[in-house]
């Protein structure tokens, strides 16, 4: 490479590392979405002394250690919730910008430090939920990544121990997510193929070690969980989590939602791909005319590169110029680049590693493109969002992407390596926009920078800034849960904003804080097993509960409360209705 071609490089990474850094800063501090709220909230419990299983029913609740210790830290220094959320988008922020660090300087001797860069870029900018917060989906990132990056040392040195290391992780990984489980036998097998050439012994006792850092980790949390009850409720306790309604679901219901869902993707993906196709065509017949076309199978690959390279710079373009266009957008709009993308270079490694035994493609493929493989499946599997909403995570897959991609071009032309860098900048150039300018709203709606926002002064969610309605909401369901909760009562919130928890000036109860509760049989269940945890004071959101005759005829919640709380002397504000424990009372009293 020149050195005009270097200056040019380093001035696109550069730039782009700039924009990152003006996207991150408005991305701590514009929009609040209620999934956050739940990220909150969740680990919040920890300080109020609630054990998991035990007090926690919630089903992502062994993702909280992380979140909570910043979160105690943050509790000592200012003895309120006051700004919780904001600080804990800085502390994500910094640990995402320090793991991109990481991504920089594993790849730096294999790319080089102007493509380490761009890639080191790429993964700070794509964020799984379009959030920034301590929450299961960035810790999942997070362990994933230097899951790849243990791999890469263990293949690179040879030393056994890394294999213990990758146990260790793994297992946090599992606590934050736990369908990463699927991760560990590929991980076993992922360690065996690396170097088939090893004696089966060798081989055999890294799969020791890696299950041996499993082992460590899972004996210190089970310790800790034991250390709140007995052994038999926590077996009792583990049905009880997964009652949460909106967890069940039938393999019948799952599998009717996955052909659904496949078939929006496939629909996205030939409307999206058109443009592509044409491009792809017509390069052919240029090829073609101009006798430059080599039969055979370089030749199909160049078509594959072109096409999926068009298909990047397409979808990159339409991101950035889509409100040009009049197209309402969001963050999560147009995933589904990222997932076409992940599959073919994904089948692409499968074909490089049949026709070439070189180690470079065989790390490739068994690890990053294998592992992530394995992480997106299981993310569907165990959650309840589609392969469009999840294709988000697949972070370093799209890494790994590109790095088979520079594999291709290698053996082609060199000039195609400058042409994948300019179009993978324009791709982080459209992460980036996503980042700073689209901003995420409950239901994933269309939002951006430019709408009117204020800023929010108190509680949790102090120092953000929120559409003008939010504003509204959030700080009068402030001001209404401090004033009818006292330090010695227990609030019950049920809505979708968990954040609204932590108004109360006292503590709260329940069953989960999940953002999208279904009250069911589960949280009846709770407070009659666990009648001290019965509260004082219930606030039920309006726009979880909109008709609330219902809910208290039919409802299996409503109807504990309607036969316990005094729901005649209801009071009302514009969002909230608030409910006390048999007798009248005033609002503010």
């Amino acid at each position: 490479m020149s050195d005009t071609q270097k200056r040019w490089y380093n001035f696109i990474w550069i730039s782009l590392l700039a924009l990152s850094i003006v996207a991150a800063v408005v991305k701590i501090f514009v929009g609040f979405d209620i999934d956050e709220g739940y990220a909150v909230s969740m680990p919040y419990r920890l300080l109020q002394n609630d054990a998991l299983f035990l007090d926690m029913w919630e089903v992502h609740q062994t993702s909280v250690f992380l979140p909570a210790v910043f979160l105690s830290v943050f509790d000592k220094i200012t003895g309120a919730t006051d700004g919780a959320v904001l600080f804990l988008r800085v502390v994500a922020t910094l640990i995402h910008a320090g793991m991109s660090g990481f991504v920089f300087a594993a790849l730096k001797k294999k790319t080089g430090g102007a493509w380490a860069a761009l890639l080191a870029v790429l993964y700070l900018n794509l964020l799984p939920k379009w959030l920034v917060s301590l929450d299961f989906s960035l810790q999942q990132v997070w362990g994933i990544t230097l899951i790849l990056i243990l791999l890469g040392k263990e293949a690179e040195t040879g030393k056994k121990v890394w294999s213990f290391w990758i146990g260790i992780v793994l297992a946090m990984t599992v606590l934050a997510y736990p369908g990463m489980v699927l991760a560990y036998p590929a991980l076993m097998l992922s360690v065996c193929m690396l170097h088939p050439k090893e004696e089966v012994k060798r081989r055999f006792n890294k799969c020791v070690l890696l299950t041996s850092g499993c082992a460590v980790m899972a004996v210190i949390f089970l310790v800790y969980v034991l250390s709140a009850m007995s052994l038999s409720e926590f077996v009792e306790s583990i049905p009880m989590v997964f009652m949460d309604g909106t967890h069940q679901f039938t393999m019948q219901t799952k599998l009717m939602a996955y052909g659904a869902q496949w078939m929006n993707v496939t629909k996205q993906l030939l409307i999206l791909s058109a443009p592509s196709v044409i491009i792809t065509t017509i390069f052919y017949a240029l090829s073609k005319r101009k006798r430059i076309w080599k039969s055979g199978k370089c030749g199909a690959e160049m078509l594959i590169m072109v096409y999926l390279l068009s298909f990047v710079t397409v979808t990159s373009l339409l991101v950035l110029f889509a409100n040009v266009a009049g197209i309402q957008m969001g963050p999560f709009h147009f995933q589904v680049r990222y997932l076409l993308f992940f599959l073919l270079t994904f089948v692409w490694s499968v074909y490089l590693l049949r026709r070439e035994k070189d180690e470079e493609i065989r790390f490739l493929f068994w690890g990053p493109m294998f592992q992530m493989m394995v992480a997106f499946v299981a993310i569907l599997i165990f959650s309840n969002v589609g392969p469009d909403s999840s294709s988000s995570y697949l972070s370093v897959g799209l890494i790994a992407g590109v790095l088979v991609l520079q594999k291709v071009a290698r053996e082609m032309d060199k000039r195609w390596n400058h042409v994948i860098y300019g179009i993978i900048s324009l791709f982080v150039l459209s992460l980036i926009f996503c980042k700073g300018y689209y901003v995420r709203i409950t239901e994933y709606g269309p939002a951006n920078i430019l709408e009117p926002r204020k800023q929010i002064e108190k509680g949790a969610v102090a120092g953000i800034y929120v559409s003008e309605e939010d504003y509204e909401r959030i700080t009068s369901d402030y001001d209404t849960i401090r004033a009818i909760t006292a330090e010695e009562e227990k609030l019950l919130y049920l809505g979708t904003e968990g954040i609204s928890n932590l108004y109360a000036k006292g503590s709260f109860v329940s069953p989960s804080t999940i953002s999208t509760p279904a009250f069911n049989e589960q949280w009846v269940n709770y407070f009659e097993k666990y009648p001290h945890h019965q509260p004082d004071v219930i606030v039920l959101a309006k726009n979880t509960i909109d008709n609330r005759e219902k809910f208290f005829a039919e409802n299996p919640l409503g109807i504990w409360i309607s036969q316990r709380y005094d729901i005649e002397s209801m009071e009302e504000t514009k969002s909230l209705c608030m409910i006390r424990k048999g007798v009248n009372y005033e609002l503010g009293k």
